[in-house]
């Protein structure tokens, strides 16, 4: 579970806003990664239409994903997430059904109301799918250019791979 980048007080799963202190979080890439603002991918968010921005992020070598600046959303060209899964959790062997039974009902949201989303490129709607057929994250997926994770989603792949979810695959 994530904390508070302000207050230190726990993050409900898939939120981004603290609802001690009201602080907006980028829960996905703090504490996860080293990376770096580089510059606006002249693309625009598929939730909020505004220029997303380019992270650099350092993975053992260099490499760049596409942020929104207010949702924290991010777009990963095709391969790319998982290229940071396998980067981030290594040496995953055994299945922990418990531990992913709690991450998903803990992440799951009853409530969530579906909308479609166009591609940041080509301005295509995207299909939803769930991200290796289990993990329990419906992500936005284009084709041609790659997939959208709302905020959230990628700290619930990370915490799924680590108890053994694509092992279970």
């Amino acid at each position: 579970m994530a904390n508070c980048k302000n207050c230190a007080a726990p993050l409900a799963a898939n939120t981004n806003t603290c609802e001690y202190c009201g602080t907006r979080n980028d829960v996905d890439l703090h504490n996860t990664q080293f990376y770096s603002v580089t510059q606006d991918s002249g693309n625009p968010c598929p939730c909020c239409d505004i220029p997303l921005q380019t992270i650099a992020l350092e993975i053992g070598r260099q490499f760049y994903i596409a942020r929104c600046p207010d949702c924290f959303g991010l777009f990963f060209e095709p391969n790319e997430l998982e290229t940071l899964l396998d980067c981030s959790v290594t040496h995953v062997y055994n299945v922990n059904f418990q531990l992913l039974d709690n991450i998903n009902k803990e992440r799951y949201q009853k409530e969530t109301h579906i909308h479609y989303v166009k591609c940041p490129v080509c301005q295509i709607l995207m299909n939803r799918v769930n991200f290796a057929y289990r993990s329990g994250v419906v992500v936005d997926k284009c084709r041609d250019h790659g997939l959208w994770l709302n905020s959230g989603e990628l700290i619930h792949l990370l915490e799924w791979k680590k108890a053994g979810g694509q092992v279970s695959h």
